[in-house]
């Protein structure tokens, strides 16, 4: 018969795991607005969180232990960290008011980590006294197994609220909700704790019982700490599986959680059945070390595994498959990262004082994890790299299985260690670092795996054509589309206040767009580029970036924009936001209402603000979303279009104003408008195609904004699965049909068209102009290219040749299309040879 106490144990380490792990969302979610997305910040945000847990286990443990109730004890516990989980966001106004000061003094890093402590160490010190209090109402005969249940219990429940927060509750109800619903939950799980029918006495220690030994306090301590740096190394090498969506954050810590919960589970019975769980303790470091070794080998295998097991197309089967992908890669370690807490509680504590001992074991366990993530980006990422990290991080995990062999004495099992060090060494330098990898046609010209992000720049030899990659994911071409883009995000915002001294530029990018801002002349560029590896990756860029950072005018700040703007109270006369698309896991903090707000308080009077906003894998709804977020935010508005691709949001507090002249007054500024297919004369293309008033219907709708509480943009990969481009037709459309001052121009309808990979009717579109332009022969160009070169890749060279004949005939001055030319030629000249 199952006892009633034990029910109510399970339910209560089952429900309150989902509680606090909302609330925990939650706050992440809060400090990301406060300290910002950087490195540094997630660093130090983790290692307070585990110094709060770390701490509240041992002074929990201890009250546990010693009293009558400890019950009412893990009542406090719980219910505490319930209350507390609502310090953040009460507090969190009066540290953003206080950050400036904190920001200026020149320590960030320890600014971030104060704040930080501020904030979540109240809330997860009460969270760290759950499981040794656990452990203090089963202590007894049995005691590891039946903690080691409480405690994968526990995990599963985390598990199953990250699942809830990261694939429900943020996307429809917002922070706040998460935040109260992980509240009620909790305090839901105190109310199932049965009230004991007596007092629990307190156990008399026994003249041999000691606490944990400084051995295993210090193996367990070491052990956390390569398991938080084991996760960073995840963060960053699941990206290129999983992408950098909300959701693929989300997937990876569910996946933690989950190992964590059935090792736990499991390993209790391999804890008592073993006559020596140091020494299983020893081979599960060892094969902790190869189980992480081992899917860096792999990892082409496992992007290809995702696809495999999606069972749709649309975001529900890519997700699933995505899923079971991250599972097949991270479970194997993460369950044995959960063996390794049953094995060390039967090694080292005493079963009739398991709420002191599991308190003193979880004090260093998560000290030690405290210092994971600073290892891991400020020792290991920054001099090393990330695969090398990883052959580090194994060799330490066999270290560690080592010194437990010899502290038992089994020197026979020993060679296990060097053995599994030996084959991690094998496997490492076998491996491909992930990003690395080229496409036909495609060169590696620039590689770094860097603290902060990897960095790739791919490039073709025809063409010399750029591609920068970051974390696998492409951030900066340099098509027609894309270059457009970059330079109008520079040149416009000089268009409207030509009278600019300072800019502030969020995010560098190629440099595309700080190279336009310096043609003019602006006294000071400062910018904020969270990825130092980018701004050495930009000088691939030169030919079109003419090397911003080597102007003295130029001045970069290693932080993240949106952080940067809170922590100073500089005005600038222009800032240009240059962020990635809103659907990856922390740009969309820059399309918010209060970010935009934050931006419009850092403007000088007649300051001019600029958002680049993509059109590709964009539902229109959330297109509208962010107009109207912008426009409510602004009181003066105008939107550009680039490319038919990109659309370029302008915003200031007094009435706008293009100078088109003054756009091209610096004769670099004209060379680079020019070279896109720009013309001072052809303002149709240079003037917004919607201004305040054309937006007002999306200002005054019902339509939500883009909040820092709930930020839908965030969640859009879910509504638009599969070809990316598909959405860029309809966000264009919906410009064009609100546009009331004039006829469509048709070389605005033939971008549709060609985005939508019609290119014989794209072009009949652009051949089309009453009165044809620079920009429509470009375009025109750039259709006839495209389809050469989908021919070229076919290896039907005559016929690719024709069209690019064709190419260069409409736009004679496109040195591109000569290249094109050249190079089909080259390509049919080869193949005639090899026959």
């Amino acid at each position: 018969m199952v006892n009633d106490r034990a029910v109510s144990m399970s339910a209560f380490a089952l429900l309150s795991g989902v509680g606090v792990l909302l609330a925990q969302v939650a706050w992440n979610r809060q400090l990301l607005l406060v300290t910002g997305g950087s490195v540094d910040a997630t660093a130090v945000v983790l290692t307070a969180f585990m110094l709060g847990l770390g701490f509240g286990g041992r002074f929990f443990g201890r009250r546990a232990e010693v009293s009558k109730n400890p019950v009412s004890v893990l009542r406090i516990a719980a219910g505490c960290a319930a209350a507390a989980s609502f310090l953040p966001v009460v507090l969190a106004p009066a540290v953003r008011s206080l950050y400036p000061i904190i920001y200026s003094s020149g320590l960030q890093f320890y600014a971030r980590f104060l704040v930080a402590l501020l904030l979540i160490f109240p809330a997860t010190f009460f969270a760290g006294g759950i499981v040794p209090a656990m452990g203090r109402l089963v202590e007894g005969q049995g005691g590891t197994a039946k903690v080691s249940r409480l405690y994968g219990l526990n995990s599963l429940g985390s598990a199953l609220g990250g699942f809830l927060a990261g694939f429900v509750l943020l996307e429809a109800a917002g922070i706040t909700i998460t935040l109260v619903l992980g509240a009620v939950l909790t305090v839901v799980s105190i109310m199932m704790i049965n009230r004991p029918r007596s007092s629990i006495e307190t156990v008399v220690e026994s003249a041999s019982g000691t606490r944990p030994g400084s051995f295993f306090l210090v193996v367990y301590a070491v052990s956390g700490m390569l398991a938080l740096a084991w996760e960073m190394v995840w963060t960053r090498q699941l990206t290129f599986v999983l992408g950098n969506s909300t959701y693929a954050f989300s997937t990876m810590g569910i996946m933690v959680l989950l190992g964590i919960g059935v090792g736990s589970i499991g390993g209790r019975r391999v804890a008592v059945s073993v006559k020596n769980p140091l020494v299983a303790f020893g081979f599960v470091q060892v094969l902790l070390g190869l189980a992480s070794v081992i899917p860096l080998t792999l990892l082409g295998s496992f992007l290809s595994l995702a696809g495999k097991l999606s069972f749709s197309g649309g975001w529900a089967g890519t997700t699933f498959g995505g899923i079971l992908a991250a599972m097949v890669y991270m479970l194997p370690s993460t369950v044995l990262m959960g063996v390794t807490f049953p094995l060390v509680v039967k090694a080292a504590a005493r079963e009739h004082k398991l709420g002191e001992d599991v308190g003193i074991l979880s004090m260093a366990n998560c000290i030690g994890a405290a210092a994971g993530p600073l290892l891991a980006s400020q020792i290991l990422f920054r001099y090393l790299g990330v695969t090398p990290s990883v052959l580090v991080l194994a060799v330490l995990n066999a270290s560690l299985g080592l010194s437990a062999f010899w502290k038992s004495r089994r020197l026979v099992y020993s060679l296990a260690a060097p053995a599994g060090a030996v084959l991690s060494v094998f496997l490492v330098l076998g491996a491909v670092p992930p990003g690395s990898r080229t496409s036909a046609g495609f060169s590696l010209e620039y590689f770094r795996e860097g603290r902060t992000a990897t960095v790739a720049v791919f490039g073709r030899e025809w063409d010399n054509h750029r591609s920068l990659r970051i974390n696998g994911v492409e951030e900066v071409p340099v098509d027609q589309a894309s270059l457009e883009a970059f330079y109008l995000l520079g040149h416009l915002p000089w268009g409207y206040n030509p009278e600019a001294k300072t800019v502030l530029a969020v995010a560098m990018g190629g440099g595309i767009t700080s190279g336009a801002i310096l043609t003019h002349p602006v006294e000071t560029l400062v910018c904020a580029e969270i990825c130092p590896e980018v701004v050495l990756a930009s000088a691939e860029f030169r030919e079109h970036n003419g090397r911003p950072d080597l102007d003295p005018r130029f001045e970069l700040v290693g932080d993240d924009g949106r952080n940067f703007l809170l922590g100073t109270d500089e005005r600038y006369d222009l800032i240009v936001c240059d962020a990635t698309h809103p659907g990856s896991s922390e740009s969309w903090l820059l399309y918010t209402e209060e970010f935009y707000s934050l931006v419009l308080s850092r403007l000088e009077p007649g300051g001019v603000a600029a958002q680049w906003v993509p059109l590709h894998r964009l539902p229109v709804e959330e297109f509208g979303r962010i107009i109207a977020t912008w426009g409510r935010v602004f009181p003066e508005v105008a939107v550009h279009s680039a490319g038919g691709r990109h659309a370029i949001l302008i915003g200031s507090a007094e009435p706008l104003q293009l100078d088109i002249e003054a756009m091209f007054r610096d004769s670099l500024a004209e060379a680079q408008l020019v070279a896109t297919g720009f013309r001072e004369s052809e303002v149709q293309f240079l003037n917004p195609i919607l201004s305040t008033g054309e937006i007002r219907p999306f200002v005054e709708s019902d339509v939500k904004s883009n909040t820092d509480n709930l930020a839908p943009c965030q969640f859009l990969i879910r509504k638009c699965s599969g070809d990316p481009q598909l959405t860029i037709g309809e966000n264009m459309s919906l410009m064009l049909s609100l546009d009331t001052d004039g006829e469509t121009n048709p070389v605005f309808t033939g971008q549709i068209v060609y985005w939508n990979s019609m290119l014989p009717q794209a072009a009949e579109l652009f051949r089309s102009e009453p009165v044809p332009t620079a920009m429509g022969r470009r375009w025109l160009s750039v259709a006839l290219s495209s389809a050469a070169e989908l021919l070229y890749n076919e290896h039907r060279f005559p016929e690719a040749l024709d069209l690019a004949d064709m190419a260069w005939q409409a736009d004679p001055g496109w040195i591109r299309n000569l290249n094109l030319v050249i190079e089909i030629n080259r390509a049919q000249t080869h193949a005639q040879e090899e026959l």
